[in-house]
């Protein structure tokens, strides 16, 4: 198949469902010259002009044919219309994924009888393929190119329209190391913790986490209950010297300290164990992502992106009951469906045994949320396996 070397017009059908396949085919196929063009339905109007504006591309450079609604369902009046914007003359590179099937068709026909490649971005398997439509399917002419790009955490989401802190938190800087955590995490997993010790973190966790003071707490202040507005901590500065954790500053927890023993280090496992069993693009702790007409924001506790699609873990050492774990699939639906995606794969991970969630595993999956409880995180094959899941 020759490759043409003049100036194109690359072509993509939006959809308000994922504006990826058309942001990926431009990244793969655009040069200084070339024109856009987008089709769409009146519904998507707004993509249009939004991914118009995150190209940063010359807006002389790019022109749209938005459908309207008596359009959008007439197959014989696509094509009218396409055919009387389209010119002979031109290259066109249209890419047939977006918009609904039924426009696919209508376009596809529309651009057949014109100088035209017609393309297929498969974010499944990260590639974009190149089909000639003829008689013959015997040939086997259809050519399949790997995508190149990779989109970072940051680019992900502000072409999801998610207002986000991706790039602001710059690479991974976990508190401790991932020796330290991964001790921490057998300690857990083993059951070495009593119940002084989880009294310890449950006070903690309740009263001294989310302090609205940055201030690091002294040890025995809150040990004594001199702590303003919290509750004494006995047994603090036995549970220290019992997992072996020395704060920065002697005798002090800072915020972050607090953070990391009530929580944080599971999230920071969890983040270690992704860089250690698969190959990721970019990779993020507690990323805040809001949508772009809201104010309050959402964090994510892990998040990566690997081959352009996103995945996001929530990490809950302890799930205490089934309301906490609803609430937790809710959370993670909700971001899914309305604000990262329909490529976005969503995982709860957790230290709970596997037959004690037997229930809830299958209320997630309904949900299309991936359960990985004990028996998956202490497996790395298994973790590889759901990791990798496509």
């Amino acid at each position: 198949m020759k490759e043409f070397q003049t100036s194109k017009t690359i072509v993509n059908i939006l959809s308000q469902e994922s504006p990826v396949p058309a942001y990926l085919f431009i990244k793969e196929k655009y040069q200084p010259g070339d024109k856009l063009l987008f089709v769409s339905s009146k519904s998507a109007r707004s993509d249009i002009d939004f991914i118009s504006r995150f190209l940063s591309l010359p807006a002389e450079m790019m022109s749209k044919v938005v459908f309207t609604e008596e359009e959008e369902f007439s197959y014989e009046r696509i094509c009218r219309r396409l055919r009387a914007e389209l010119r002979p003359e031109e290259h066109y590179c249209v890419n047939l994924a977006g918009g609904s099937r039924y426009m696919a068709l209508a376009v596809q026909q529309a651009f057949a009888a014109l100088h035209s490649d017609f393309f297929y971005v498969n974010l499944r398997d990260n590639t974009i393929v190149q089909s000639i439509f003829d008689s013959s399917i015997d040939d086997d002419d259809d050519r399949v190119f790997p995508i190149r790009h990779r989109m970072k955490i940051g680019e992900y989401l502000s072409l999801h329209r998610m207002r986000n802190d991706a790039e602001a938190l710059g690479p991974v800087n976990l508190l401790r190391s991932a020796a330290y955590t991964a001790s921490l995490f057998d300690l857990y997993a083993k059951g070495r913790l009593d119940g002084r010790d989880h009294d310890v973190l449950e006070i903690l966790r309740l009263h001294y986490r989310n302090r609205k003071s940055d201030r690091s707490v002294a040890v025995e202040d809150a040990e004594r209950g001199r702590v303003e507005a919290a509750p004494s901590v006995p047994g603090l500065s036995r549970f220290l010297r019992y997992i072996r954790f020395v704060p920065e500053r002697d005798g002090f927890l800072s915020k972050e300290e607090i953070g990391y023993l009530t929580g944080g280090w599971f999230e920071e496992y969890c983040c270690n164990k992704v860089k250690e069993l698969v190959p990721v693009d970019d990779i993020r702790v507690g990323v805040h992502v809001a949508g772009t007409n809201t104010a309050h924001d959402n964090e994510l506790d892990v998040v990566f992106i690997r081959d352009n699609r996103l995945r996001v873990i929530e990490c809950k050492s302890g799930i205490t009951n089934q309301r906490l774990f609803n609430e937790i699939v809710y959370k993670a639906t909700a971001l899914k469906e309305a604000l990262l995606g329909l490529m976005c794969h969503s995982y709860i991970f957790t230290l709970k045994k596997d037959n004690e969630m037997r229930e809830l595993q299958q209320i997630a999956a309904s949900m299309g949320v991936d359960f990985c409880g004990y028996d998956v995180l202490t497996n790395n094959e298994k973790m590889t396996r759901r990791l990798m899941k496509r």
